[in-house]
């Protein structure tokens, strides 16, 4: 019930049919185009109509099409971090608390993952799933003001495996960044677990 309720919402804000469109027209060349003049940070631009569509889509429909583009995006992204590394990279999905994944049925960060490894980086990664986990179901954070989302996500997340990252180099992925908090919060905890360095990449940045 409480997702049919979402879905609502998310269709009256963004109609169905038009997401899906941005989407179908969507290509892997116009991606790059975005590539050349990236926001601050890196990754591709929330504010474009295009990928505020493929954001939603593989966020909360698991877009097919969306997951591929957006994979062979990251794994392109990622090639320099990969091959400057010595060893293989620890990839690590920001994590969603376990009622939120139980109401979606599953975290778009992961599939996120899973289709970065799809697209020839299997091999240049180690990746465990649920070495990082949301031990504090927070506010989502952009339904918070930009000052209150450092303190919304401190202390939230936790290594459920120390030693699978300790001295490790962790690459921590995720969809959407505004103000970073997420990812700084996910690479403290990773460096408190003692990762040797950790890398931030979100797909968009708004």
């Amino acid at each position: 019930m409480l997702r049919s309720l979402f879905y609502s919402i998310i269709n009256v804000l963004i109609p169905m049919r038009e997401r899906e469109a941005r989407v179908a027209s969507l290509t892997a060349e116009d991606l790059e185009m975005l590539r050349m003049n990236p926001p601050a940070g890196g990754g591709l631009p929330y504010h474009d109509l295009r990928i505020t569509a493929l954001i939603w889509e593989l966020k909360y429909k698991a877009n097919s099409k969306a997951l591929r583009l957006a994979g062979e995006f990251l794994s392109e992204e990622l090639l320099g971090i990969a091959s400057e590394e010595i060893g293989k990279p620890l990839l690590v999905p920001v994590p969603m608390h376990s009622a939120r994944k139980k109401i979606r049925g599953y975290n778009q960060t992961e599939l996120l993952c899973e289709a970065v490894l799809r697209c020839g980086s299997a091999d240049a990664y180690d990746y465990t799933p649920d070495i990082l986990v949301r031990v504090k179901d927070t506010a989502s954070q952009q339904t918070l003001a930009r000052a209150k989302r450092l303190t919304n996500v401190k202390n939230s997340m936790h290594v459920t495996n120390p030693k699978l990252v300790e001295g490790r180099v962790c690459v921590v992925l995720d969809d959407v960044s505004t103000t970073g908090a997420t990812l700084a919060e996910a690479a403290r905890a990773l460096k408190k677990a003692g990762a040797r360095r950790v890398h931030t990449v979100a797909l968009a940045r708004s």
